[in-house]
């Protein structure tokens, strides 16, 4: 037997419209950012060569994986813009996630890199002038902050400026790190300060690799929305009048800010169609924020027997 089921799309991919978010990419926000990093990076990598400091090497390679995790998340940002086509149909908006899970990748490399240098020179520590190195990393630190205030806001609606975000913070709390270990060579001879200060930067910019690794992975892997409640969506769409079912739904997010959603809807009646749309439309948007949906409409007793009757199916 043939079911008859009307197929309706809120907003419909096929029609290769651009899909919009509320604040695009934070493009000015990383531009600034990116121009302070690579001054201040281009400091410390000369204090950090003239006064033999590890730490403030890390520190400085942190910064250059800092710049070029900026100007890849610009990329991204650029790309986001760009409009769908018949081969892309949501666009560009997954560069920006594919630049945040290539920055957690730069960071975890510079970590390893990191630790084999301060293993050594935990064994053989070396002299130290703490001049140049208190004076760039208290640069650096000042540097940090305005970056990271610049960046504070628009983190919010992107996870690749969240990403870069992330990068400025980690790197300001190595600057105090440097700064804590220049102060203890200086006034108490301990050389060890400086190693022990680089591995503390290495835990810091891992714990914060695998944060946005493990994000972004999750959203490429078409994962629900870790802020939206999937059980609690689909209760609440069965909430509105004329749906008397809910089945094979599927959240996901396209980019951050941008949520998507599909599923199968038994309706009492198909000729009420239109207003139960709305309803339901209105209500994701208004309670969940989600503006983007698919759903297929299907008369009471001709849905999939599967999707009903199993509930731990949704």
């Amino acid at each position: 037997m043939c079911h008859q089921s009307l197929v309706t799309s809120y907003s419909s991919l096929m029609s290769i419209h651009p899909h919009q978010r509320e604040g695009q990419s934070g493009f000015r926000e990383l531009a600034l950012a990116m121009t302070i990093t690579i001054g201040m990076m281009v400091v410390e990598i000369i204090a950090g060569l003239i006064s033999g400091s590890l730490a403030l090497l890390a520190d400085a390679g942190h910064m250059v994986t800092d710049a070029a995790a900026l100007a890849l998340s610009l990329f991204a940002a650029w790309m986001a813009t760009r409009p769908a086509t018949p081969d892309k149909t949501y666009g560009y908006y997954r560069t920006e996630i594919l630049a945040a899970f290539v920055n957690g990748i730069a960071l975890c490399l510079l970590v390893v890199w990191i630790g084999a240098r301060a293993a050594h020179r935990l064994h053989h520590p070396p002299d130290i002038l703490t001049g140049p190195m208190l004076a760039a990393a208290s640069l650096g630190l000042l540097a940090n902050v305005v970056s990271g205030r610049i960046l504070f806001h628009a983190r919010q609606r992107s996870l690749n400026v969240q990403s870069a975000w992330v990068h400025v913070l980690s790197d300001a709390l190595g600057s105090c790190s440097v700064i804590a270990a220049g102060l203890l060579v200086r006034f108490k001879g301990w050389r060890l300060a400086d190693p022990a200060a680089s591995l503390f930067i290495a835990v810091l910019i891992a714990l914060n690799a695998w944060l946005l690794v493990k994000r972004a992975v999750h959203i490429l892997l078409e994962g629900a929305p870790s802020h939206l409640d999937t059980l609690q969506l689909v209760e609440a769409m069965r909430a509105v009048d004329g749906v008397l079912e809910v089945h094979d739904v599927h959240l996901w997010t396209i980019t951050t800010g941008l949520e998507a959603m599909s599923g199968h809807l038994v309706v009492d009646r198909l000729s009420r169609s239109p207003d139960i749309l709305a309803a339901a439309n209105r209500m994701l948007q208004e309670r969940f924020g989600i503006t983007h949906t698919t759903f297929q409409l299907e008369p009471r007793g001709e849905s999939s027997p599967q999707g009903l009757d199993r509930p731990d199916r949704l």
